[in-house]
C-alpha cells in the first residue's frame, strides 16, 4: 500500500487519502491537500453534482480489488457514453446535411447525406449487437467456457493491473491478496467519471475505498467516523459482507448509522440521511450446481427477506430492522461466489484467467443491476444534494462533526445500543402519552379539573410503569435505570401538569364571567336597544383589527393579507368563545357560593392592585409634567427680565 499517493502533487490521477487515522487517540486527520486536488477535479469536470460510490466491510473481504473491477466497468460505460453522444451529434448534422441538400435541390449531396447517415445508424447498429452464448447455469463444468464480460478486459485484457503489487500503484486501489490488510484511512479516486442523468444533469462520480471495518487498528470512535462518514457521503454503499447476512453485520451497521445521524443532528438538512445500501455477499457458497440466474437471484432474495423482512426477523431485530429501512432511499443484496483459490494465493498478480467465470458472470449481472436505472443520483446526506462546489465544505462540515463528538462515540457497543433502544422507547411513549392526553383533553375542549387531573395522574403512572418494565432486560446499574426512569417520570408529569393548569384557569376564568354574567347581560341588552351604538362599536373594532394587520404586513387595508388575518382572528375568537362556553358549563355543574366569592375577591385583589400600579405610574408621569411646566414657565420670567434662560435668578432691588 506505500505505492499509493499520500500526497495530493504526486500525480494528477490516483487514488488520494482524504481521511487518516490521529494515532493516541480517538480522532481522524483530514488531509485538506489532498481533499483540494479532489474537489478542484470535481469543479473541472464541467458537472454540476457530485455521486460517490463507496465500499466498505470487514478488513481482507475483497473492497479494493472489487474498486477496481468496478473502475474497469466506469470506464468502459464511460466510453459508451461517449460513442453514443459521437454517434448522436453526427446523425444530426448528416441530417442537417440532407435537409440543406433537399432545400437546394442538390442530388449529390443529398445521396452523400443520406449514405452518411445509414452508415452512422449501421455503425450504431453493430456496437448494440452482443455476442451469443449458450444460457448459463451455475456449476455448468461440461458447458462452453464463456469468455468473462468486455468491461472487465478493459485496459490490460490479461491482469487486474491497476492497484495489484506488481502494477505502477497509480492506476487503481492498491490491493493485495492474502491475510494482510491493505488499505488505511478513506481513499477518493482523484478523477470523477461524468455521466449525465435522465434529468440532463451533468454528475461527476467518485470511487470511495475505505479502511477494514473493526480491525485492531482502530478505536470504535475511529471505526464509526470512517464509516459514518462513508454511508453519509456516498449515494450508492456497497457493504461488503464474507459468507453471509449475519445479525452482528446489521447491528453494527445500525451502530453506525445511528450515531452519524446524532452526530449531524445540528446540520441543516432532512430527509433519508442515506442514499442506496447494497449488501455484497462474498464467497456466497449456497447456489446450487444447474441454477439459472433468475434461480440465483431469488434465492438471495430469500436471503435478504430473512433478515431485513419485519415479519420475518425475531421479535428483538424488528426496531432495527425498521430502523435501516427508513435510514436508506433503498436497499438490496447480491451474491457473489468464491472468485476460485488462485485468486486467494500470495502469488496471485491478478490474472483474469484465474478468475472463477462463474464468478466473472455474476459480477456482470451486479454491475448491470447495481449501476441501472437510477444510476448517477447525487449524493444527498440529510436529503442535501452536494455540488462540486459545495463538496469540500461538506466534508469538512461533516468530518468536524464526528471529532467534536468522538468522546460520545468511544463507548461500546452494548451501551450504544441500549441507548439507543432506550430513547427510541422514551420517545414511543412520550408520544403516546401526548396523544392520550390530547384525547383526554383536546386543546379546543375544557373538561372537569377534577376528573383530568385523576386522569392524568392515571396515564402517567402507567407510562412510567411501562417505561421501568422495558429497563428491566437491559440489566442497568440502579443508578442509570432510577435516572432514566426520573427523567422520563419528570418529563410527562410536567407535560401533564401544563395541561392541567391550563383547564384549571380556563374553568376559574369561567366562575368569574358566572358572577359577572349580570352586568355583562345589562351590557348586552343596552347595545341591543341600541343598535346604533353596536353598529358603531362593531365598525369601529373592525377597523381596528383591520389596521392591525395592516400595519403588521405593511400593506393597505383593502389587501388580500389584511382580510385573511381578520379571519383568523375571528377564528381564534370563535374558539375562545366556545371554549368559554365549555367552561362555564363545567363550572355551572361544579358550582360553589364559597368558592365563587373567593374567586371574586381574588380578582377584586388583582384589579386593585392593578389599578394601584396604575394609578402610581400616572401620578409619575403628572409629577414629571408639572416639573416640565414649571421649568418651562421659570424660563419665560427669566427671559422677561433681560436674563439667560439657563442663568441664576436674580431678584432685581
Amino acid at each position: 500500500c506505500g505505492r499509493r499517493l499520500g500526497c495530493a502533487a504526486m500525480a494528477d490521477t490516483a487514488p488520494l487519502k482524504i481521511l487518516q487515522l490521529k494515532e493516541g487517540s480517538n480522532e481522524v486527520d483530514i488531509l485538506k491537500d489532498n481533499l483540494a486536488t479532489v474537489s478542484k477535479g470535481l469543479r473541472d469536470s464541467g458537472a454540476h453534482y457530485v455521486s460517490i460510490v463507496a465500499v466498505m466491510g470487514a478488513y481482507r473481504t475483497g473492497k479494493s480489488f472489487l474498486l477496481d473491477l468496478l473502475m474497469r466497468f466506469m470506464r468502459k460505460k464511460c466510453a459508451l457514453m461517449a460513442a453514443a453522444l459521437k454517434h448522436k451529434e453526427a446523425r444530426r448534422r448528416a441530417e442537417a446535411d440532407l435537409e440543406t441538400a433537399e432545400r437546394m435541390e442538390n442530388e449529390e449531396k443529398m445521396t452523400a447525406a443520406k449514405a452518411a447517415i445509414v452508415a452512422i445508424d449501421q455503425e450504431i447498429s453493430e456496437a448494440a449487437v452482443m455476442p451469443e452464448y449458450p444460457t448459463w447455469h451455475f456449476g455448468d463444468g461440461d458447458a462452453p467456457k464463456q469468455p468473462p464480460p468486455a468491461w472487465m478486459l478493459e485496459g490490460d485484457a490479461d491482469r487486474i493491473s491497476e492497484g495489484s503489487k506488481k502494477g505502477d500503484g497509480q492506476a487503481g486501489f492498491a490491493w493485495r491478496p492474502g491475510k494482510d490488510k491493505c488499505t488505511q484511512g478513506i481513499w477518493l479516486w482523484s478523477t470523477p467519471f461524468v455521466f449525465t442523468d435522465k434529468a440532463g444533469r451533468k454528475i461527476a462520480v467518485l470511487l470511495m475505498d475505505t479502511q477494514g471495518a473493526w480491525d485492531d487498528t482502530m478505536t470504535k470512535a475511529q471505526s464509526a467516523t470512517i464509516f459514518g462518514l462513508t454511508a453519509l457521503l456516498s449515494s450508492k454503499l456497497i457493504y461488503n459482507i464474507q459468507n453471509r447476512i449475519e445479525e452482528v453485520q446489521l447491528e453494527n451497521m445500525d451502530y453506525i448509522t445511528t450515531f452519524a445521524q446524532t452526530v449531524c443532528a445540528e446540520l441543516p438538512g432532512s430527509g433519508s440521511p442515506y442514499g442506496h445500501l447494497e449488501l455484497l455477499i462474498r464467497d456466497w457458497a449456497n447456489y446450487e450446481d444447474g441454477f439459472t440466474e433468475e434461480q440465483c437471484l431469488e434465492q438471495m432474495e430469500d436471503h435478504e427477506n430473512d433478515h431485513l423482512n419485519p415479519a420475518k426477523v425475531p421479535p428483538d431485530a424488528v426496531e432495527r430492522v425498521e430502523r435501516l429501512a427508513i435510514s436508506f432511499k433503498s436497499i438490496n443484496s447480491f451474491g457473489l461466489p468464491h472468485p476460485g483459490l488462485k485468486v486467494t494465493k500470495p502469488a496471485y498478480d491478478g490474472e483474469i484467467a484465474q478468475i472463477d467465470p462463474d464468478f466473472s458472470h455474476l459480477l456482470n449481472i451486479f454491475v448491470d443491476k447495481f449501476f441501472g436505472e437510477d444510476f448517477p443520483s447525487p449524493c444527498a446526506p440529510l436529503g442535501m444534494e452536494i455540488t462540486v462546489n459545495s463538496f469540500q465544505q461538506v466534508v469538512m462540515n461533516f468530518a468536524e462533526a464526528f471529532r467534536e463528538n468522538a468522546a460520545d462515540m468511544a463507548i461500546g457497543l452494548r451501551e450504544a445500543f441500549v441507548k439507543v433502544e432506550m430513547m427510541t422507547c422514551r420517545e414511543d411513549l412520550l408520544r403516546r402519552f401526548k396523544d392520550q392526553l390530547l384525547r383526554l383533553a383536546p386543546d379546543t375542549s375544557v373538561v372537569d379539573p377534577v376528573y383530568l387531573k385523576k386522569e392524568v395522574a392515571k396515564l402517567t403512572a402507567s407510562l412510567k410503569e411501562e417505561f421501568e418494565m422495558k429497563l428491566r432486560p437491559w440489566r442497568l446499574k440502579d443508578s442509570e435505570e432510577f435516572s432514566a426512569t426520573s427523567e422520563f417520570a419528570a418529563t410527562i408529569s410536567e407535560q401533564g401538569n401544563v395541561r392541567v393548569m391550563q383547564n384549571e384557569q380556563q374553568v376559574e376564568g369561567a366562575t368569574m364571567k358566572i358572577v359577572a354574567s349580570p352586568v355583562v347581560g345589562c351590557g348586552a341588552y343596552f347595545l341591543l336597544v341600541h343598535q346604533w351604538i353596536f353598529m358603531i362599536a362593531a365598525a369601529g373594532g373592525a377597523y381596528c383589527h383591520a389596521k392591525k394587520w395592516s400595519t403588521r404586513n405593511e400593506v393597505e387595508l383593502y389587501d388580500v393579507s389584511v382580510v385573511q388575518g381578520m379571519g383568523e382572528d375571528v377564528k381564534k375568537f370563535s374558539i375562545q368563545r366556545w371554549k368559554d362556553l365549555q367552561a362555564m358549563q363545567v363550572a355551572v355543574n361544579r358550582f360553589n357560593p364559597n368558592e365563587a366569592m373567593d374567586a371574586l375577591t381574588k380578582a377584586s385583589q388583582q384589579a386593585g392592585v392593578m389599578a394601584a400600579a396604575a394609578a402610581s405610574s400616572a401620578g409619575v408621569n403628572f409629577q414629571t409634567q408639572s416639573n416640565g411646566a414649571a421649568a418651562s414657565s421659570n424660563g419665560v420670567h427669566k427671559a422677561d427680565i433681560g436674563q439667560e434662560p439657563g442663568a441664576p435668578y436674580r431678584e432685581e432691588a
